[in-house]
């Protein structure tokens, strides 16, 4: 990828878009064959893992047959960059009872969000809940929890696009980059330059 093609604000590409795509294909083959006798529901936690899942659906080969999509609502950001600790999970509970849930998200880091997400999914029912993520960042664990299906392995740098934002902006990047210093620096400190 040329610079030209560069958000200002980025300051490296950590994954092309094109290794986005050939990695949610490997991804889908490997979700399509694992629950190609499941009805499984699949469930983007908002608002990260509308993209990643967007990309999964369509390269589910053969399309599982019964497969649904659920959004979920959660959110564990309080004040700037740090979690705040507690994640609000909203979802239809009525709709995964009895079901194969796999959960999608963009990004797996502290795990707060995943793994609270994945209780109140299996308290409301679910037959199996199981989770994918495009990044998975360790190095910022907070609770014991792996995905059983990643995309790759993520440094622990501000990253940004294919669903990822930082206040809301960069999600419509077609690649994963880091966030240079400086635009870091502005979002640190509750303003963006």
């Amino acid at each position: 990828m040329s610079d030209s093609n560069l958000h200002e604000d980025v300051e490296e590409v950590l994954f092309t878009q094109q290794q986005i795509l050939d990695k949610t294909k490997e991804l889908g083959a490997k979700v399509a064959f694992d629950y190609s006798d499941k009805r499984p529901i699949i469930s983007p936690i908002l608002k990260g893992g509308f993209i990643v899942a967007a990309d999964l659906v369509r390269s589910l080969n053969p399309v599982p047959q019964g497969l649904e999509i659920e959004f979920i609502s959660a959110s564990s950001y309080g004040s700037g960059t740090e979690t705040s600790g507690r994640v609000e999970v909203s979802f239809r509970r009525e709709i995964v009872q009895g079901r194969h849930v796999l959960l999608v998200d963009d990004l797996c880091d502290s795990g707060l969000t995943l793994s609270e997400v994945a209780r109140h999914v299996r308290e409301a029912g679910a037959a199996s809940v199981r989770s994918l993520v495009l990044l998975d960042k360790r190095a910022r664990r907070k609770v014991e929890i792996t995905p059983e299906y990643i995309g790759f392995d993520c440094p622990n740098k501000w990253i940004v696009g294919n669903g990822m934002d930082t206040a809301q902006i960069y999600r419509s990047l077609p690649y994963i980059g880091v966030l240079k210093g400086e635009a870091q620096a502005g979002f640190s400190h509750g303003i963006k330059k």
